[in-house]
């Protein structure tokens, strides 16, 4: 996450998560903490809340809350939930990049 505190999402942080959650039962507060992995959670795992997060909100908006490098660490894990390959190839890309 970039430099916000972790247990206080501001308005925009919170609005820009609620756009992955539009089938899921979580506020955006759960949704963050499993992507940050402080979640015990079982479903949805981590990589499916990436995914999810990759394909519901644009990149710009995204690296408001997340660092790329951040998002690039957990890709692995992600990949084989996102649907569009559009997507995959992008992530693929600035991940090579970012290393």
């Amino acid at each position: 996450m970039k430099d916000i505190e972790k247990s206080a999402l501001s308005e925009e942080h919170r609005r820009i998560l609620k756009q992955c959650l539009w089938d899921l039962n979580l506020t955006p507060e759960e949704f963050l903490a499993i992507i940050e992995g402080r979640s015990t959670r079982k479903w949805p795992e981590r990589g499916f809340c990436v995914a999810r997060l990759l394909e519901s909100v644009n990149w710009f908006k995204i690296v408001k809350i997340f660092d790329p490098r951040v998002l690039c660490g957990l890709w692995g894990e992600a990949r084989r939930y996102v649907r569009f390959k559009e997507i995959k190839e992008g992530m693929d890309f600035a991940c090579r990049i970012l290393q």
